[in-house]
């Protein structure tokens, strides 16, 4: 019975060091190996789920029926919890979302192994990189343009394409509203959040971490400052136009608290839920 006894300790001792020596294994950082990671953007409107085409009311008292919602995200950053940083490549890191033509995640590929707790990513396009010019960003611009997010090139980007028809109580006829955010002669529009992970992102080589980033449309007009659609009516009074002036720069400020992460799911080879 002794004899049987130690045996099964034995088993029990060696069982435990095989699964503390595969978990040390699954956490170990190889410095000179790279992973790719994904951020997935899911937009919503305070809360609920952005279906196109669907009606919301916010605080204001207008009820939108949102037709598009398209943005640009850029300068992606992602820091380890001693606050190293990856900055990923600057030509490489200019992405459009866009919930009609179902464009939602932003691949990112060669990241150097670690165990990263922060995201920083812009809105819209920066002014250094705008100042390239055409030709240096060409293939962005084009990306850009078949998704309804620039101007002409004189006028740059479009960094949030939000557009559908709102009304209210006590004026129900729908009237088309446009939200074209972005930087102008005035003002440099572009701003840059950065946001906590719950939960370690891992990237590893042949491991795909996925950052679920909730986007809440809803900010954008009805935010820390609110805007109303039926103060911005044109003088036939039928639509709302936001394109330029002291609009851009709230929106500008309310976008900073339009996304937040959700949670991080680990390991697969690229997946969001």
């Amino acid at each position: 019975m002794k004899i049987q006894l130690k045996y099964i300790a034995a088993l029990v001792a060696a069982a435990t060091l095989f699964v503390s020596c595969s978990s040390d294994d699954s956490t170990t950082v190889n410095p000179n190996a790279f992973g790719d990671a994904e951020v997935y953007f899911d937009n919503g409107v305070a809360g609920d789920a952005l279906i196109l085409g669907t009606t919301y009311t916010n605080s204001n008292g207008e009820r939108l029926t949102i037709n598009r919602l398209n943005y640009i995200v850029s300068n992606f950053i992602l820091i380890k919890e001693d606050g190293t940083e990856y900055v990923y490549p600057k030509e490489e890191s200019y992405f459009v979302i866009s919930q009609e033509n179902d464009m939602l995640t932003v691949h990112l590929e060669n990241i150097p192994e670690g165990d990263y707790k922060k995201v920083r990513f812009g809105i819209g396009v920066d002014q250094q990189r705008y100042l390239q010019g055409e030709t240096a960003q060409q293939s962005f611009w084009d990306l850009a343009a078949a998704n309804e997010m620039t101007w002409t090139w004189s006028t740059g980007y479009r960094f949030i394409n939000f557009e559908g028809t709102f009304n209210t109580a006590a004026s129900p006829e729908d009237k088309i509203f446009q939200v074209h955010q972005g930087s102008n002669t005035a003002t440099d529009n572009y701003r840059e959040i950065t946001l906590n992970l719950p939960t370690t992102a891992r990237v590893r080589e042949g491991e795909v971490p996925s950052i679920h980033v909730k986007t809440n449309a809803n900010v954008i007009l009805d935010g820390q400052q609110k805007i109303k659609l039926s103060d911005n009516l044109n003088p036939a009074g039928t639509g709302a136009a936001i394109m330029g002036g002291e609009n851009l720069i709230t929106i500008a400020g309310n976008t900073l608290n339009m996304f937040s992460v959700d949670h991080v799911h680990n390991g697969g080879s690229g997946h969001h839920e």
